[in-house]
């Protein structure tokens, strides 16, 4: 039975070889920047875990997973590619070894890390079919595929149109307040009602993780997050997170109730973001789409959006029930 454990600090360099996507040439240097780097992006490289082989005359990290947790008890999982190595075994082998070592990563979660970890999620691309085989074989489900969409923003731009009757878009100001809190986990949650975007996502998370978690995008700005009432009463919510070094804004969240939906609302909302966005010096805007909603594809289509990547999303929930 293959046993995958946490990896210790003497081999934590072949784990970060591992983990790197460059020719095996740059492997080393590469392994060593990302050592030197992790502590300015918050990564513990004490989170890895993995497989050793012990065949040679030198131990080495036959597979490997670094787990990096994040605000709103998210974490997420980067998993090693195929083996190259001389010594490597065939690929069934290192199919098992990867499941064992995404196994070994969930069952440490469960034990220790349920404070820190409510969901795990992975997002591989398309064409790594062993990292989604492996995810699924070790329990997670898949969820989307997205569509990450950048707009490179109009200098010229058409007048916003007004909001429909009844319909107003409030700052949600500082959600560090109980009330502006709960106004936007209320919005938040009538947007979940029958929503296309990732619906399978709901539930995993609660309300105050999924809002921390945005709110740890980019650089925060209370200014550019606004919740939708429709007569007084939350409905909806729209938020932006700035990324000033690439000049760039993102679309974080942009969701509303069903009494709102088919109405146009959307393009409204989105002209409104497009706007802000430029006031506030962004060049760009990105967004992530879940492939299996039309309705939002389509609608960044007509506002000048183009796809640049995809990606699988994939996740674990640790979320104890009735929580």
């Amino acid at each position: 039975m293959i046993q995958a454990q946490r990896i210790p600090a003497h081999l934590v360099e072949s784990a970060a070889e591992r983990l790197v996507s460059v020719p095996a040439r740059s492997r080393r240097a590469a392994a060593r920047q990302l050592i030197e780097s992790a502590p300015a992006h918050g990564i513990d490289l004490s989170l890895i875990w993995g497989t050793i082989d012990h065949s040679g005359t030198a131990p080495r990290v036959a597979q490997a997973c670094l787990v990096v947790p994040t605000p709103g008890r998210t974490a997420m999982v980067y998993l090693s590619g195929p083996d190259d190595a001389q010594r490597a075994p065939d690929p069934s082998t290192q199919h098992e070894h990867r499941v064992a070592t995404l196994c070994a990563v969930f069952a440490a979660i469960e034990q220790s890390m349920t404070d820190r970890v409510a969901l795990a999620q992975a997002l591989v691309t398309p064409v790594e079919h062993w990292a989604l085989q492996a995810c699924r074989d070790a329990g997670m489900l898949q969820i989307a595929e997205l569509s990450y969409q950048k707009l490179v923003i109009p200098t010229e731009r058409a007048a916003t149109r007004s909001l429909p009757d009844g319909v107003e878009l409030r700052i949600a100001g500082d959600v560090a307040e109980p009330g502006a809190r709960a106004a936007l986990a209320r919005a938040l949650e009538r947007s979940y009602v029958d929503t296309r975007d990732c619906p399978d996502l709901c539930g995993l998370r609660a309300v105050d993780d999924v809002i921390d978690s945005h709110r740890a995008t980019g650089r925060h700005n209370p200014a550019l997050w606004w919740v939708v009432y429709l007569h007084g009463q939350p409905e909806g919510a729209l938020l932006l997170s700035p990324f000033p070094e690439q000049s760039s804004v993102e679309l974080v969240y942009l969701g509303i109730g069903p009494v709102l939906r088919g109405r146009g609302l959307g393009r409204v909302l989105m002209e409104h973001a497009i706007e802000a966005a430029a006031r506030a010096g962004a060049l760009e805007m990105t967004c992530a789409v879940d492939m299996q909603n039309p309705c939002a594809l389509r609608l960044y289509q007509r506002l000048g959006f183009r796809s640049i990547d995809r990606r699988l999303a994939l996740v674990r929930s640790f979320r104890a029930p009735g929580f």
